[in-house]
This record gives structure tokens, C-alpha cells and sequence, in this order.
């Protein structure tokens, strides 16, 4: 099963909790499936999931009629994506907005890989700018390494204030 990852799962975190979601979903499934058919009875709702997980399983049944082979398949895949999916890690000054974190991601993945998976953190060392690490690539492009670049002439730049 090939998947693509949508726009709301970009970590690998995210993908984690999905992937625990369907799980979880799956095991409800089988104890459904089970209880349909030894008794009539009204059995337990269930679990909630994000608008991410229901549209991946509406997704399988699309394709095909829900079954626990098809939401074993679903989860295997996910597996799989969390394992195979290259990662980049972006460092920022601070937190960053949702807003940015959706625009780096969109922009990930159109010019590197469309299942990238994109890990946020942040430094307040770093004054601003940030810091990218892809693989064993180290790109610095923060106002910290610019400043420490020019310490020989920062107290020059000082005393002309």
C-alpha cells in the first residue's frame, strides 16, 4: 500500500500518533467484528480519532470494503513510512507559529520529498535565523554563527556607536 502523507502529519511524532490511532481502531474493529457476529447486541463506539486517522481509513475503504487484512495492510504502511521517510530537523529562535511550520513543510516536501518528515524545535541561542539538519548536513544560518564570524570585528562595530 502506498501512502502519501497529508499536510497535518509532517513528524515523525505525528506519524507515531497515527499510526497508534489506527491501531487502536483496528483492535476496536476486530472486537466489533467479533461481536457482530456472536450476538445482535449493541456493541461500544469507536475509539475517536483525529480528522488525519478517519480520513486515512475512509481512504482504505474506498478502495476497497473495511476489513482487519486492510487495516493491518494501513498499519504496516505507516511502519513502513516512519522507517523509510527521509527527516529534516529545523531549529529556530523560538516556537514556531503554526502558520510557518505549514509553509516549511509544504515546502519540504514539494522540493525534497513528498513524505518527508519535518521535526520543529528551538534554540533562543541562536538570536534568530535557524538551523537545518538533513542527514549528516549541518546548515547554520543563524544570526548567533554570524555574529561569532565577525567577533573580530564587533568591538570595532561597538565603538562606533
Amino acid at each position: 500500500m502506498k501512502l502519501n502523507l497529508q499536510a497535518k502529519v509532517s513528524s515523525p511524532q505525528d506519524l507515531r500518533a497515527i499510526t497508534l490511532e489506527v491501531r487502536q481502531y483496528a483492535q476496536w474493529f476486530s472486537q466489533y467484528s467479533i461481536k457482530k457476529r456472536v450476538s445482535s447486541s449493541k456493541s461500544d463506539a469507536p475509539p475517536p480519532m483525529s480528522e488525519t486517522g478517519v480520513a486515512l481509513i475512509k481512504e482504505l475503504t474506498d478502495s476497497k470494503q473495511l476489513s482487519q487484512a486492510g487495516l493491518d495492510e494501513l498499519i504496516a504502511a505507516l511502519e513502513n513510512l516512519e522507517t523509510t521517510s527521509p527527516r529534516i530537523t529545523i531549529t529556530l529562535a523560538a516556537a514556531a507559529p503554526n502558520s510557518l511550520k505549514k509553509t516549511l513543510v509544504a515546502w519540504c516536501r514539494e522540493q525534497i520529498e513528498p513524505n518527508i518528515l519535518v521535526d520543529f524545535r528551538f534554540n533562543s541561542t541562536l538570536l534568530g535565523g535557524m538551523v537545518v539538519r538533513y542527514g549528516s548536513h549541518v546548515y547554520d544560518w543563524s544570526f548567533r554563527r554570524q555574529i561569532l564570524a565577525a567577533r573580530g570585528s564587533f568591538p570595532e562595530i561597538l565603538r562606533r556607536v
